[in-house]
């Protein structure tokens, strides 16, 4: 039996969905590669910063100082963490660094008030990148009390690929803490809410505009914030900041709605 030849219609065809997938199957494995690439820059920044680390014992660990001195230290913030000082002398664009443990943020955090958006699509040395990085908010003043910190929603879980899972109670029950270092200071933070929203449009007054908070040094600002973010808080976590706190919000994309964004607020721990 003969078998019957195909018509020129469906070898089309055929053609262009071998065509289609062979473009889609490159610029999957292009897109996996270029994440591969970027973590790869992540993890060596990661290990710089873990190499430089004073430990106890060791010929870097300073002495102990009086608390005087500590606290004069505190105040003018003249000595930088040695840690994260080569991260800065490699780009001084650097402020701090945040990490979650067990969720694999772990990443630099840039600040560029002369051009906020500056890291959106660039990698730590300022070449294109897909994922960006960490970067603070321009119209932030980091001598205040309040920062807002706005990364990436990564397919591969990379950046704040991982940040809507706070929209689960037991997720924050397992990941309460945020590790937010400055070039000068260590500091942790506790997660208090963990909010859905979107960028509205400009003529609306009736939501909540996160993201254009960007000074909490009035205290009027300060309980007026606090309030709106723990209403829309997708369960209580029974922390409310008071006014004197210092805040840092964190902000993703997110798919439940159009412009969507997921939004994570956490309040820094005081020292014993």
């Amino acid at each position: 039996m003969k078998k019957k030849k195909l018509g020129i219609i469906p070898k089309i065809l055929i053609a262009v969905f071998a065509a289609v997938f062979g473009v889609s199957a490159f610029m999957i494995g292009k897109y996996w590669l270029t994440a591969h690439q970027e973590q790869k820059t992540f993890d060596e920044l990661a290990a710089i910063v873990s190499e430089h680390t004073p430990t106890e014992g060791t010929a870097e660990t300073k002495p102990e100082k009086k608390a005087s001195e500590k606290k004069k230290t505190t105040e003018t913030k003249t000595e930088p963490l040695p840690e994260y000082e080569p991260i800065y002398e490699l780009n001084p664009d650097y402020y701090g660094w945040l990490k979650i443990d067990g969720t694999g943020i772990n990443y630099p955090v840039m600040y560029t008030p002369r051009e906020s958006e500056y890291y959106l699509h660039r990698d730590f040395y300022g070449n294109y990148s897909s994922c960006g990085m960490l970067f603070i908010d321009g119209e932030c003043r980091t001598d205040s009390n309040y920062l807002l910190i706005y990364g990436h929603h990564m397919n591969t879980g990379a950046m704040f690929g991982i940040l809507p899972s706070y929209g689960s109670y037991s997720f924050w029950q397992s990941y309460p803490v945020i590790h937010f270092d400055t070039r000068f200071e260590k500091g942790e933070y506790t997660v208090f809410a963990a909010f859905y929203s979107k960028i509205y449009d400009e003529k609306d007054t009736t939501h909540f505009k996160y993201y254009q908070w960007k000074d909490l040094s009035d205290e009027n600002s300060f309980n007026n914030y606090i309030a709106n973010v723990k209403s829309l808080s997708a369960y209580d976590t029974g922390i409310t900041p008071v006014y004197g706190d210092s805040v840092i919000t964190l902000s993703t994309c997110n798919y439940h709605t159009e412009n969507g964004r997921f939004v994570v607020a956490a309040v820094k721990r005081k020292n014993e």
